[in-house]
């Protein structure tokens, strides 16, 4: 393999993309919880891959649609257990999401300089949540198309663009054939794309400037303020002290990511395994009794909506999602 690395290395310059990338020195006492985001990268290839192979059989049509998730289940080797895989990875996209910005808050990691990072991370979340959304109702059952139904009239109580958001989203007045091919050009092409182009930015970004250090690393001596003009020449020299005592990021950290994000993958396997994924009866646009029940992760904010008044839903469905977005984003 020499002359062939060799090759390589004159023409892409190998080693020193392997020295920027792997021989890094990251700050010292990193914790597990520094794996978050690198689990999040793991289940997302894990998305990718097991969603490929159940495209293959997929019909986006309503009259297709649910006969071939049924045959994917019944009669294609694993594809039951494949499917479970990206039911239940779904899921952990969000848990996982929601975790490591938990962890970037709580170790002020989204402070100077890394505000844009936050900023391309609460992008992620929501692409996330709108992955989970448009994907809903792709297998045409019962529980796929009342929840979708009542998520479209949710978006209809937005003032003023309300009737145009569920136009744009059903593709008219109804849910039918155009809603499930628009949710499936969303899920597979459009949002994909975002989501690598989102996630290349913060990959990028996070290469440049590091992984942040602990807080106590960046508060002895330091400005009141991260905002104070004195605080970027302090952080450059806090920082540079954090990676003298600190560990390689290989094989050290890129060990504890393997475990972890290897533990995941195992966990969905077996839920996949055990559990599976469910699939209600086909969709039926004339059974007005059923109940539907979102997802657990947009399950409080349906609830929620079920406590109001009606002369409240528009305020509620409206402006808790953008005080949300406006916190997030403003938070650095």
């Amino acid at each position: 393999m020499n002359p062939i690395f060799r090759w390589l290395d004159e023409r892409v310059d190998l080693l020193d993309i392997k020295e920027k990338l792997l021989d890094r020195k990251m700050p010292g006492n990193l914790t597990w919880a520094h794996t978050l985001g690198s689990a999040t990268l793991a289940v997302f290839g894990v998305q990718v891959v097991t969603g490929v192979v159940l495209a293959m059989y997929y019909a986006p049509s309503p009259d297709h649609a649910y006969e071939s998730i049924r045959y994917l289940q019944q009669h294609v080797v694993s594809g039951a257990l494949l499917r479970g895989i990206h039911h239940w990875a779904a899921s952990a996209m969000v848990v996982l999401v929601l975790a490591h910005m938990i962890r970037v808050f709580s170790m002020g990691a989204y402070k100077y300089p890394r505000e844009i990072n936050w900023i391309l991370g609460v992008v992620l979340l929501f692409l996330v949540l709108g992955f989970s959304f448009t994907g809903y109702l792709l297998p045409w059952d019962q529980k796929a198309y009342w929840a979708t139904q009542v998520g479209t009239n949710i978006a209809g109580t937005t003032p003023v663009i309300g009737a145009f958001l569920v136009k744009l989203l059903r593709g008219g007045s109804q849910l039918g054939a155009a809603t499930l091919s628009r949710f499936y050009a969303l899920h597979v092409l459009l949002m994909p794309l975002l989501l690598v182009v989102v996630v290349f930015l913060h990959l990028a970004i996070v290469v440049r400037q590091g992984i942040a250090a602990r807080t106590g690393a960046l508060e002895g001596g330091a400005p009141p303020r991260t905002s104070d003009p004195e605080y970027p020449a302090y952080y450059k020299q806090a920082y540079a002290r954090s990676k003298g005592a600190g560990t390689r990021f290989y094989p050290d950290l890129t060990t504890k990511d393997i475990v972890v994000a290897t533990t995941v993958i195992l966990v969905l396997v077996l839920l996949a395994r055990f559990v599976g994924a469910g699939l209600e009866p086909p969709a039926d646009p004339t059974d007005t009794s059923y109940v539907p029940r979102p997802e657990w992760y947009f399950l409080p904010f349906f609830e929620l909506l079920k406590l109001v008044p009606g002369s409240l839903e528009s305020l509620v469905a409206v402006g808790i999602p953008a005080a949300l977005v406006l916190v997030l984003f403003a938070l650095p």
